[in-house]
């Protein structure tokens, strides 16, 4: 593992040490900064499927319709 440091406010400090006993500081940063790692990466590939999607062309109207309900009769 690699080692970050984060400053924060003495009163955070203070209050981090007033409830060590209850809670794993470092797990707690590692998890959340997973889940904002993940986020972002989620909204990364959000982005790069909506440019692929406005690259496609659109289907004419009722082109779903159509295919569900052959779909539906095929069975």
């Amino acid at each position: 593992m690699s080692v970050v440091s984060v400053k924060v406010p003495r009163w955070v400090k203070d209050k981090m040490k007033k409830h060590a006993g209850s809670v794993e500081w470092p797990e707690e940063v590692r998890k959340l900064l997973i889940q904002k790692i993940e986020e972002l990466e989620r909204a990364d590939a959000l982005e790069r499927v909506v440019k692929i999607l406005e690259g496609t062309p659109s289907a004419p109207r009722g082109t779903v319709e159509k295919l569900v309900r052959r779909d539906r009769e095929s069975h």
